[in-house]
């Protein structure tokens, strides 16, 4: 197993954070949508609907300005696969929490979008970090 240096982790805690921005961004907005259609549709049917917009969103933007790498269309693929992971646990997230818990409309929205966030960065760290930290930008 290689060994991590300072300046990996440095580089590993600076993508956090352009993803932390991006993704509140990216979060509020689709959060919002998810919230509003959630009020007039099925909390799963939102959910897809806010969730897609997103993963437009992140797979577009990501790459770029947070891992700083211009990906080949396999890594691109890659990604948003990941994304249809993340997707698929969600949507069974929100189905629990809000047809089995009955929980909070409120509380089905953050509780889904935290989880799916940790594990949006988690992917994207796994699939484009590692383009990025062998220099196939």
């Amino acid at each position: 197993m290689a060994r991590r240096t300072s300046a990996d982790l440095v580089e590993v805690a600076a993508q956090a954070v352009r993803f932390g921005i991006l993704g509140v961004a990216n979060t509020l907005v689709t959060g919002a949508i998810f919230y509003g259609l959630g009020l007039a549709m099925a909390s799963s049917l939102a959910y897809t609907i806010a969730f897609g917009i997103g993963v437009a969103f992140a797979v577009t933007v990501t790459p770029r300005l947070v891992f700083r790498v211009r990906p080949r269309a396999q890594r691109r693929a890659a990604y948003a696969l990941w994304y249809v992971l993340v997707y698929v646990l969600g949507l069974g997230l929100v189905l629990l929490l809000a047809d089995v818990v009955r929980a909070d409309h409120r509380q089905v929205v953050v509780f889904t979008v935290m989880a799916t966030a940790v594990l949006s960065f988690i992917g994207g760290r796994f699939v484009l970090g590692r383009e990025a930290a062998r220099g196939e930008s």
